[in-house]
């Protein structure tokens, strides 16, 4: 009789000490790496000024060439940035079809 006391206490002790379930976070860092092609300066096409305005003239549709493709390249890291599932490939521009 004297150890009924004791076994209640610990039936009842027993069953309020379920575990509880813990949840784990864990986190990755993914690091980014977009295409080589992106990651090329941009180069300048001419390096001496030109001797006449016709010459000029004619240098302005090369500079703008260069100057569209080096802020496709820009452009082109910041949606790899933003979306790094649609950075794999290298999107085909009008000149290259």
């Amino acid at each position: 009789m004297k150890n009924v006391p004791i076994y209640l206490f610990l039936i009842l002790s027993i069953g309020c000490t379920t575990k509880k379930t813990q949840v784990v976070t864990e986190y990755k860092t993914e690091y980014i790496k977009p295409p080589a092609a992106y990651l090329i300066t941009c180069k300048q096409p001419f390096y001496r000024p030109p001797i006449t305005w016709g010459e000029a003239a004619k240098r302005d549709p090369v500079w703008l060439r260069h100057f569209s493709l080096c802020a496709a390249q820009i452009e082109n890291l910041r949606r790899c940035y933003q979306t790094p599932t649609q950075c794999a490939a290298l999107p085909v521009t009008k000149g290259e079809l």
